[in-house]
């Protein structure tokens, strides 16, 4: 399965679980609050339907920054009631489908996505949809206390991305000198093991984790290492096992935020 077919799998699912999870609330639990700061369960809704009919639309580049194109979309969902807000989902979820289907005969294609004028590979925006899409998934299961989908295809889709940022995050933010080895290990849904090893000259990659001997070592939990990498909790609120260099540690997971 490509990247394009992966992604795109991701969407889907995430989509038609906030559908079924949707139809089974109560108005209270539709006004719970989540994770998301500022967000209750109807406006993580109210989102979710803005972005993708805004997507269905055509996805144009918003002429003001992306972040009033997000907080638009959930202002004017404000005020209406559940039933209104997941009749319009499911009304996205077939023409969603057939544009995900779409999009994916064309992939090979180049094309380019406009964000905040900065031009994005498809495949790129495809995976931070579903990214998107994933976490605030799990925003709405923590709210309502519905644990799942932890192993999901947008899990896995989350897992990568946050692989991907890892290096620059080591080096960059939290400043792992040459020679540094930061081991990882999740256990859980999506267990893990792996090290982001920084060369001499500065440069960092992620590698077997037996390759080199590791400098830290966190393990924690698959859905505690998410929360942490979508700014939905703390290190000071999640259980994490440190051995070596803590300090370092510690840093890599201050940063470890990814989300928006």
């Amino acid at each position: 399965m490509s990247a394009h077919d992966r992604a795109a799998a991701a969407c889907r699912h995430s989509l038609h679980a906030l559908a079924k999870i949707g139809d089974q609330l109560t108005d209270g639990q539709w006004a719970a609050p989540t994770d998301c700061p500022g967000w209750s369960v109807a406006d993580v809704y109210a989102h979710v339907v803005s972005l993708e009919q805004w997507m269905a639309d055509g996805g144009m580049p918003p002429d003001s920054p992306p972040q009033q194109l997000i907080d638009a979309g959930v202002e004017q969902w404000r005020g209406a009631t559940r039933g209104e807000v997941l009749a319009a989902l499911h009304e996205l979820l077939p023409v969603r489908e057939r544009q995900l289907t779409d999009e994916l005969r064309a992939a090979d294609a180049p094309g380019w996505w406009v964000w905040a004028n900065t031009a994005v590979p498809f495949a790129v925006q495809l995976s931070a949809r579903a990214f998107d899409l994933w976490v605030h998934e799990q925003d709405v299961r923590r709210a309502l206390r519905r644990p799942g989908n932890l192993g999901s295809p947008g899990a896995q889709n989350a897992r990568d991305l946050v692989l991907q940022a890892l290096p620059r995050i080591v080096v960059k933010k939290a400043g792992a000198p040459p020679g540094a080895a930061v081991r990882f290990t999740t256990l859980g849904e999506l267990p893990q093991d792996f090290t982001v090893y920084v060369d001499e000259h500065g440069r960092a990659s992620v590698v077997p984790s037996d390759s080199h001997r590791s400098t830290a070592h966190a393990t924690l939990s698959w859905e505690a290492y998410t929360l942490l990498a979508t700014g939905r909790s703390t290190r000071d609120r999640q259980q994490v096992w440190l051995t070596g260099d803590v300090a370092l540690a510690e840093s890599v997971l201050d940063h470890l935020n990814i989300a928006p």
